[in-house]
């Protein structure tokens, strides 16, 4: 019997110490990612995107210096994207412009922060950055008031090689708190990092996320790893100054973009055949004589996702008072397993594909929109975007036009 107490004591300390030996080494990186205020640095991400089910690679190559107190960025910028291995083109932000330029035709737009700070502002999430390292407060990275609550949760995996280098493992779980009104549900949040040994710098480090939506169970997962990297480095800052753009570069003064208005009402609908996911051809002209409601939507568009329900339900009350709801899908194709997406949810109504021309005739900036389609083929409402409340709007414009 004394020999199971010892066991067991033994087990129980030898836990504690490794989650004691977790947030040490969390505490040492992040004063390792403190310690650094510019730099280069070369990533590699592989996304498995939640609405996907292949993973996607991008590689990144940033010169980058913190910023103090800047309201736009957490650093300055000089950066490079690859998508699947090609060149997609070069960003930059000064702390006083943000400029968008690429070596395919020489060309690129400049926009000063002085007239455009919301606009540039609203490109952020189009980048992504080794947040660890150029973010001031060093994002992703928990600290000791993380794990008061008991919600944030660490363990030490163990010790790994990562391209020859020794490195400790560490992973992080959070516990999600959801609104009861979010359509979306986190089930899980789990953060991973591989640690150097020697300067308890982050080689790499993953995200996963486990979503419910709608009774379906969503994953998304991304791994960035730091294959090259040369950090406080920068005795000058000529890599994020404007003068190192080539000077035969065309550059122009930012414009902002003006989405084309939606088709007026009351004028007639553009014509338009495509196919179903069951292979059927199905066309405007053909549905004349019945009241018609048309989503043009795609899977991975979350305000697309939260009207489905909506309009399941549209559908189920009103198909057979006359009303023909029609969801148009410009991007998904069929082995994108949008049968199955859609089953998931529960949606019956008809679902067209290869919609591209018709989202330039119907004029779709954002998605979803939605246009309404009387009996004689005249447009009679509109709507961009889905929030609370607007199924009502919707509703109510159906039963005027029945």
């Amino acid at each position: 019997m004394k020999k199971t107490l010892l066991i067991l004591s033994f087990f129980s300390i030898s836990f504690y110490t490794k989650a004691q030996d977790a947030k040490e080494i969390l505490q040492k990186m992040y004063l390792k990612c403190q310690s650094v205020q510019n730099g280069y640095y070369e990533m590699t991400s592989r996304m498995k995107y939640m609405s996907g089910k292949d993973t996607s690679s991008s590689a990144y190559k940033c010169y980058f210096k913190k910023l103090e107190d800047d309201s736009l960025y957490q650093s300055a910028f000089h950066y490079q994207k690859f998508w699947e291995g090609k060149y997609s083109g070069d960003a930059m932000y000064t702390g006083y412009e943000f400029v968008n330029f690429s070596s395919k035709d020489s060309t690129g737009t400049v926009m000063s922060k002085v007239l455009w700070a919301s606009e540039i502002k609203a490109y952020k999430n189009n980048y992504h950055f080794y947040d660890l390292l150029t973010s001031k407060k060093s994002t992703l990275i928990p600290h000791d008031t993380d794990f008061i609550n008991g919600k944030t949760t660490c363990r030490f995996v163990g010790e790994e090689k990562i391209n020859g280098t020794s490195s400790y493992r560490i992973q992080l779980n959070k516990v999600p708190e959801n609104d009861s009104d979010e359509a979306m549900k986190t089930l899980r949040i789990e953060f991973e990092y591989w640690i150097k040994k020697d300067d308890f710098l982050p080689i790499q480090y993953s995200i996963a996320f486990v979503m419910l939506m709608n009774n379906d169970t969503m994953y998304q997962y991304e791994k960035i790893v730091l294959d090259k990297y040369e950090l406080n480095n920068l005795s000058d800052a000529s890599p994020l100054n404007l003068s190192s753009i080539p000077a035969y570069y065309k550059l122009k003064d930012f414009v902002p973009y003006n989405s084309p208005k939606l088709l007026p009402i009351d004028t007639i609908a553009p014509k338009w055949e495509l196919t179903s996911l069951t292979g059927e051809k199905v066309n405007l002209e053909d549905l004349k004589g019945q009241l018609v409601l048309i989503d043009f939507f795609y899977k991975s568009c979350y305000p697309c996702m939260l009207a489905l329900p909506a309009l399941q339900a549209l559908h189920i009350k009103y198909k057979d008072k006359g009303l023909r709801i029609i969801g148009i899908d410009p991007y998904d194709k069929k082995e994108d397993d949008i049968a199955a997406f859609l089953a998931k949810r529960g949606v019956t109504y008809t679902v067209l594909l290869e919609g591209k021309d018709a989202t330039k005739d119907y004029r779709i900036s954002g998605y979803p929109t939605l246009y309404l389609i009387d009996r004689n083929g005249k447009i009679v409402f509109t709507q961009v975007g889905y929030g609370k409340g607007i199924e009502d709007v919707i509703e109510d414009a159906i039963k005027k036009n029945l």
